[in-house]
């Protein structure tokens, strides 16, 4: 199953135009001393450079796999877009986020997080089916690994009674990690079981030594490093192109603009 992801991710990477569906990450948004920041060239721009592919960037501050659904953009991805077109969706992060002042206010209570793992299958499940019936093949990407205790600490400590929340997590805060890491493999699983090409950079970043390095301030985030790290590594994991061949993964290496055109959603 794995090598025909890989094959289709061959041939998909080889279109025109990919349309991207994402978060405040693939924004290339990210935490600095509490300010929201934007990088300079986010992993999305320089894979569409390195690829000169087309990219319309559809990411979101606080965007969901379950409101991208609930509003019908699929629908209007199919609509709006022309065969061959090709959807991306790096989305996850946000699903599985808690509205941390509630769970501050009765820490030993039940709490679901924004999307429920079992529904949040469901939805890809759903998505995944909408764009088969029109001859279209969604592209996944996993979640980035994050670092439980500086979220917990600039970010869950700032908005809610840190001290409550974390008598939620039963005195282990790399509840959020797991808790972030079963979403991450519930599109892998969804992904693989349906025939869909996935391209996992989370796994070699863990392996290196010093990831942490990549994260912004609020833990989830990917700092400008960060962004290089995951073009560098997906890029490794792409087909190469004449295009590919001519420019270096590397933003440090070359300028000019990204092929990337960024809208809300």
């Amino acid at each position: 199953m794995a090598e025909s992801a890989t094959l289709n991710t061959a041939n998909i990477w080889r279109q025109s135009r990919i349309t991207v569906f994402g978060d405040s990450i693939s924004k290339g948004l990210y935490l600095e001393n509490g300010r929201i920041c934007r990088v300079g060239r986010s992993a999305v721009t320089i894979l569409a450079e390195r690829y000169g592919v087309e990219t319309d960037n559809f990411s979101a501050y606080g965007q969901t796999l379950k409101k991208c659904w609930e509003k019908g953009h699929f629908e209007r991805f199919l609509r709006e877009t022309p065969p061959g077109s090709v959807l991306a969706v790096a989305l996850g992060g946000n699903d599985c986020d808690y509205r941390w002042e509630e769970v501050a206010e009765a820490p030993l209570a039940a709490h679901a997080p924004n999307t429920p793992l079992p529904e949040f299958g469901e939805i890809l499940r759903k998505v995944i089916a909408l764009l088969r019936t029109h001859g279209r093949t969604p592209l996944f990407f996993s979640l980035p690994p994050i670092d439980s205790q500086r979220y917990f600490r600039n970010v869950i400590s700032a908005r809610a009674d840190g001290e409550r929340v974390m008598e939620f997590f039963r005195g282990d805060v790399t509840n959020i990690a797991r808790h972030q890491e079963a979403y991450n493999l519930a599109v892998m699983k969804a992904a693989l079981e349906n025939g869909c090409p996935f391209i996992d950079f989370r796994t070699d970043m863990l392996l290196m030594p010093d990831y942490l390095a990549c994260l912004s301030d609020d833990g989830i985030h990917p700092n400008a490093r960060g962004h290089e790290e995951i073009a560098r590594i997906v890029g490794g994991k792409l087909p190469p192109t004449e295009t590919a061949e001519r420019l270096p993964v590397s933003p440090a290496a070359h300028g000019g603009q990204a092929a990337e055109r960024s809208k809300a959603t």
